[in-house]
């Protein structure tokens, strides 16, 4: 598949849906990280914006690609598309994420409208409702969302990704959810084995983030399918 991640908001989780939800379960695709201002960090390829044509030759020649493109640089990548004829059908499709929050709200409506602008169909525009609490009900607190624009995106409810400390743990880890999964390291019985409190603590600390990471991958593991399989 080839995947556009965008928004006009920054603060989305555009990053976290590229790295942690589509990557892992498209081949481990490449993402091209469209960004001139701020690094995440990461060693991904760079690309600013006015680079549009790079951009578009990369993501022909990639069976799978994300093309993550930062909120500095959205305006831009939207013109070039409109000049570049039909390089939007390119994309198999266009993420949008959002949060609960008014301006990220108005800005996702913004970035609809204009994907429907360029004739991209309903179905090809997928919505994430990120940093979501369990227990909130989508279709109330996105309703202003929703109403504005379900006859020009494809809204499903069960398309989330719930806040999780994990996300932020991540950051300290510099892994991967899947390189904590596959830690065979036996932290139950280190802790047993010591009694050093820093040490139990650490220790402690990496076994709570490998729950963590395991229950977040099966959550993920259902919004993908519901973005693009069975559970759609």
């Amino acid at each position: 598949m080839k995947i556009a991640v965008i928004n006009f908001s920054g603060n989305v989780g555009k990053s976290i849906i590229s790295q942690h939800l589509l990557q892992p379960r498209m081949n481990n695709a490449k993402i091209i990280a469209v960004e001139s201002i701020n690094s995440d960090g990461t060693d991904n390829e760079t690309i600013k914006g006015k680079e549009f044509a790079d951009i578009m030759e990369s993501v022909s020649e990639l069976d799978d690609v994300i093309v993550d493109i930062g909120a500095s640089n959205v305006e831009e990548f939207m013109k070039k598309m409109k000049f570049f004829t039909d390089s939007q059908y390119d994309f198999d499709y266009f993420i949008v994420p959002t949060i609960n929050k008014p301006k990220q709200l108005t800005d996702t409506l913004s970035t609809i409208n204009e994907l429907h602008d360029l004739d991209i169909e309903p179905q090809n525009i997928k919505v994430v409702f990120n940093m979501v609490d369990i227990d909130d009900n989508i279709q109330r607190l996105f309703s202003s969302l929703i109403n504005h624009s379900d006859d020009i995106a494809n809204f499903n409810t069960n398309a989330i990704i719930y806040e999780n400390e994990l996300f932020t743990r991540l950051k300290d880890e510099e892994k991967s959810i899947a390189d904590l999964i596959n830690d065979d390291t036996d932290y139950k019985a280190l802790i047993q084995s010591t009694d050093d409190r820093i040490e139990r603590r650490q220790l402690s600390h990496k076994l709570g983030t490998k729950r963590l990471a395991m229950g977040v991958s099966k959550q993920l593991d259902n919004t993908f399918a519901v973005l693009f399989g069975k559970g759609e």
